[in-house]
């Protein structure tokens, strides 16, 4: 019995010192895990758990874990997650938060489902310069499809429409933020050249519009004669330059120009000729000179539009510049210039405007080398002429005629002298 009772007591100790040892145990997976924007780039991500560390996973469509950041057990359970660390442009995505101990991670505590979509790019549909510079600006902007609609990360404050400069000398200034209820906007009149660009906006990223609009000038230049005869052309030559990039110049053809003249400085412009042909190059802008005026070259403001670009250019115009003009010595002198003792000849002038007016008569004094009054004719609608007597006087007799300014339909016609005219008897 003894023996027995020995081999009892042998058992009883070996079953104490081969004792099975409890099995390792994973935490358990944190609780009431939201999300929500802490501000427009960064999402709050809280939970609760037994005081742990935590694994923060980024979890993709399809069920796809990425590792995103640990969180050491002395830290609050939230962290900010920058919205940029995010792919974007997913549907059907979730942040997972894993409690961790020595002996591992425990099972995935998902946030709720959320999008990272970006909104589509706007779509530019047209834009019009107003009188005050200002540019008024209409777009459309396609919906996104949306597999997550009411997530806890939908938020239309934080996503709309951005429009920004693009300067000439290659900075850029953001103009104005635009929800996304609003198709349209009026900008600011703005330093030229500049590219105006439409954004969509959201915390996950921006989509750039394909389609811009370009603010320029238009420089423009003319020559004016300083005179010209009576309804002779005025030769005005006229240019044009383009700028809607940096200090690029450009030029291009068929931009309408009008060619706008006053009497006098207080009067306002009238057009009197239109032009719109080849304008890559100097072209004629001449008109008929029918009196002392200011002439400048208008330029209306322009739109060009094409698929990829609006380009607007406001209104300019050239300084103004003055030409006179002369009364026309249209012809005059004797007929025959040259004859014999006896002859019967004719002294005639005819001039341009047609208009009655007296011009003094002038005979060249040749021992003095200067021209002598002598008297005046009346001109009727613009003509004069006289027949001698037989004229038996030998020697040269030269005259000439000086015409007075005239006003012709309000507009002044200067003076002007004829040429000498010669008879010679001999």
């Amino acid at each position: 019995m003894r023996k027995l009772a020995l081999a009892a007591t042998a058992v009883a100790a070996l079953s104490v010192g081969l004792q099975t040892p409890a099995f390792a145990a994973a935490p358990d997976a944190p609780t009431d895990v939201t999300i929500a924007w802490a501000d427009s780039q960064n999402v709050k991500l809280t939970w609760a758990d037994d005081g742990l560390a935590n694994a923060i996973y980024w979890q993709l469509p399809g069920g796809d874990e990425v590792k995103y950041v640990d969180v050491s057990s002395t830290h609050a359970n939230e962290i900010l997650v920058p919205a940029s660390a995010l792919a974007p442009s997913k549907d059907h995505v979730k942040l997972i938060v894993k409690a961790v101990n020595p002996d591992g991670e425990s099972p995935s505590a998902p946030s709720p489902e959320f999008d990272t979509l970006v909104p589509a790019a706007p779509a530019l549909q047209d834009a019009n310069l107003a009188a005050n510079l200002s540019t008024h600006l209409t777009w459309t902007q396609a919906a996104t499809t949306d597999g997550t609609p009411g997530d806890p990360l939908d938020n239309a404050a934080y996503e709309g429409v951005e429009i920004s400069a693009l300067r000439y000398d290659g900075t850029s200034d953001a103009l104005g933020r635009w929800d996304s209820s609003t198709t349209s906007a009026t900008i600011a009149s703005q330093p030229r050249p500049t590219t105006l660009t439409l954004s969509s906006f959201s915390p996950w990223g921006n989509a750039k519009g394909a389609r811009t609009v370009k603010l320029g000038t238009l420089t423009a230049g003319m020559s004016v004669p300083a005179s010209a005869l009576y309804a002779n052309r005025l030769a005005i030559k006229s240019w044009l330059f383009i700028h809607s990039t940096g200090s690029i110049v450009e030029r291009a053809s068929g931009i309408p120009v009008e060619l706008q003249a006053r009497a006098k400085s207080t009067d306002a412009w009238k057009t009197w000729g239109r032009y719109s042909g080849n304008t890559t190059a100097a072209f004629d802008t001449g008109i008929a000179s029918l009196g002392n005026r200011q002439y400048r070259l208008w330029v209306p403001a322009r739109k060009v539009v094409s698929s990829s670009i609006i380009f607007l250019t406001p209104a300019t115009s050239t300084g103004a510049k003055s030409s006179k003009t002369l009364v026309k010595i249209v012809s005059g002198g004797f007929n025959p210039a040259v004859a014999r003792p006896g002859v019967r000849w004719t002294l005639s002038l005819k001039i341009a405007p047609a208009v009655s007016v007296r011009a003094t008569v002038q005979y060249w004094n040749w021992n003095k080398k200067i021209w002598v009054n002598d008297g005046w004719v009346q001109l009727t609608k613009g003509s004069w002429s006289v027949r001698s007597a037989p004229d038996f006087e030998l020697g040269t007799y030269r005259v000439r005629f000086v015409v007075p300014t005239v006003v012709v339909n309000g507009l002044t016609v200067n003076a002007n002298t004829s040429p000498g005219y010669n008879q010679t008897i001999r």
